[in-house]
This record gives structure tokens, C-alpha cells and sequence, in this order.
């Protein structure tokens, strides 16, 4: 089970997370409408603390933050000169 939600993926979720929880908890709608919102709250909350996402493996999508490699060393570092020197 490889992670595939990135930190701003989970942030949006704990929100959402935590908002349909409180839509379920409070009883707003029908009872049916709570438990639903409940359900899908808890999901939510689930998915943005474990970082994974089945529905993102089935899509292959994963909205974690590209890791940068460095493929080869540079001998010779060039700086920019100064716009006071210009």
C-alpha cells in the first residue's frame, strides 16, 4: 500500500472531514442524509490520516509532491552578476 495523497490533498480533506462529520453529528438533514454524511466523513478523515487513497490507486492518480533527484553533478557554478555592478 504505496501513499498517494499529498499534504495538500489531506488538508483539503481533514476539512471536508471534519465538516461533513459536524453535518452528521448535528442531525441538519434527515437522519439517512446524517448517516451518510457521517460515513463519508469518517472516509474522509480515514484517507487524509493513512495517505491513501483506493479510488486514487484504481485511477492511478496520486497528488503527492514530485520527488526531485539530481541526475548529475555540476563542476562549474555560474552566478549572475549584480544589477549594482551593471
Amino acid at each position: 500500500m504505496q501513499k498517494n495523497v499529498g499534504t495538500a490533498d489531506k488538508i483539503i480533506r481533514v476539512t471536508f472531514g471534519i465538516s461533513f462529520l459536524a453535518l452528521g453529528i448535528l442531525k441538519i438533514f434527515g437522519s439517512v442524509w446524517s448517516v451518510l454524511f457521517s460515513i463519508l466523513g469518517i472516509e474522509i478523515l480515514v484517507v487524509a490520516a493513512i495517505g491513501y487513497s483506493p479510488l486514487y490507486h484504481v485511477l492511478g492518480v496520486s497528488s503527492l509532491e514530485p520527488r526531485l533527484t539530481v541526475e548529475e553533478e555540476v563542476d562549474n557554478w555560474t552566478t549572475g552578476v549584480p544589477d549594482s555592478e551593471r
